[in-house]
């Protein structure tokens, strides 16, 4: 079920980015193209005024052909040149006020008129839109040719307000159609992933079928054996044969484990307040004897005492499955370090590390996929079958922490890290 859970919320989460992509795409591009569109009927009005002396030209607009073609001709009604509010000034190349044109505005005195051209000047842009007392005003100075500049300066509140309304209506229709969208597919996850989860569910039901129906040839194979051996005396063939079948037996055991890791759900889990300090020192102790025998050294360090609140049998099922791997791994005469140290006030991280040379280069991001190994080629005398550092996914997930794997300094090391 956390399995079909997870499954669940990435396909929201991917499905969301995705409409998410392509809504602020297509609305940044609609609104980019919105406030293009209002600069170039902007500024193409103040080159008409500033070409004409400062006066707005009376011309018939014609009626474009098109649909698709862009409708100049709204400027050109006959009463639109009686709603476009400016004025122009022309100054010397000193800054000298030669002429002032204030008849087609109202809301700026002589002085005040000046004063702005003033500041346009000193922006040092040829064009802009700038804001004045809740006004919008789009401006253009135009070099004449007597060593002069004639500044002209348009009122464009309604231009800019359009834009700004279009994009604040936009912004709000697609925050509405990600929420719509979001809601529909919520609706529909799970009848979209039903044939993942089917074939999920059917891969688990053949592997555990599977793996109780070759018990019982693989235990009908080891009893023959073994009477073999009573009968004619212990071989190199029947010690092989034994060898295999515990091979085979050990693999049928973990295929079935990993196919019921995904029946677990947190709810079972039964949490409890416990010193986790000794837990930790007995369960890495225990691989003490098989680390001596491969002439390895194994080193622990913890606090004296670490209260934490934990599912004690799966914390220890994952320490064993790290040390198991730390022990296999681990180059010949190396090291393998276990630590466990506190993280903030009610966490901690479990860390096992081990000389690891070969690992220079590998592509850690798959060390927890399913039946990967580390040693491509399949070392049989590496006992293992890529299963357990999945299972040790799984089990971190259950218990709300984190794995992760790290390399330097030819040391490979796993963490546990669990906030609370």
């Amino acid at each position: 079920m956390a399995e079909i859970q997870r499954l669940r919320r990435k396909f929201i989460l991917v499905g969301t980015l995705a409409v998410i992509i392509i809504v602020v795409g297509a609305l940044g591009l609609i609104n980019t193209i919105s406030y293009m569109r209002m600069q170039h009927s902007v500024f193409s009005l103040l080159t008409s005024i500033s070409e004409n002396g400062g006066q707005l030209p009376r011309r018939e607009g014609e009626r474009p052909s098109s649909w698709i073609e862009d409708p100049d001709w709204y400027n050109d009604s006959p009463e639109s040149i009686y709603q476009i509010r400016y004025f122009s000034i022309v100054l010397d190349r000193l800054g000298n006020v030669e002429d002032v044109n204030l008849s087609r505005i109202a809301s700026f005195s002589e002085s005040e008129a000046v004063q702005v051209v003033r500041s346009v000047i000193e922006s040092h842009k040829e064009r802009g839109i700038f804001r004045k007392n809740r006004a919008s005003y789009s401006y253009m100075v135009t070099p004449l040719d007597n060593h002069q500049y004639r500044i002209v300066i348009m009122d464009s509140t309604k231009d800019v307000a359009a834009v700004e309304s279009f994009v604040r209506y936009s912004l709000r229709f697609g925050i509405g159609c990600i929420l719509v969208y979001v809601l529909v597919l919520t609706g529909l996850c799970s009848l979209i992933i039903r044939p993942f989860v089917d074939n999920m569910e059917n891969q688990k039901r053949f592997i555990t079928n599977a793996g109780h129906e070759l018990k019982t040839p693989i235990a009908i194979i080891s009893a023959n054996t073994e009477a073999l051996e009573l009968i004619q005396g212990k071989s190199e063939w029947t010690a092989n044969i034994l060898t295999q079948v515990k091979r085979l037996s050990r693999l049928i055991s973990s295929l079935i484990t990993l196919s019921k890791m995904g029946e677990k759900r947190k709810e079972d889990l039964r949490k409890e307040e416990l010193d986790l300090t000794p837990l930790f020192k007995d369960t890495v102790e225990q691989f003490r004897p098989l680390v001596k025998a491969d002439e390895k050294k194994l080193s622990i360090t913890a606090p004296d005492t670490l209260p934490v609140m934990t599912e004690q049998r799966s914390l220890m099922e994952l320490i064993n499955i790290l040390m198991d791997n730390a022990v296999k791994y681990c180059d010949a005469k190396g090291t393998i370090a276990a630590s466990l140290t506190r993280r903030g006030k009610q966490g901690f991280i479990i860390a096992i590390s081990n000389d690891y040379v070969k690992g220079e280069g590998e592509d850690y991001s798959h060390y927890f996929e399913r039946f990967y190994r580390g040693d491509s080629s399949h070392d049989s005398t590496i006992p293992g079958y890529g299963i357990g550092l999945s299972m040790a996914k799984e089990m971190v997930a259950l218990l709300d922490g984190q794995i992760s794997v790290s390399y330097k300094d030819h040391i490979i090391t796993y963490a546990l890290t669990f906030e609370r």
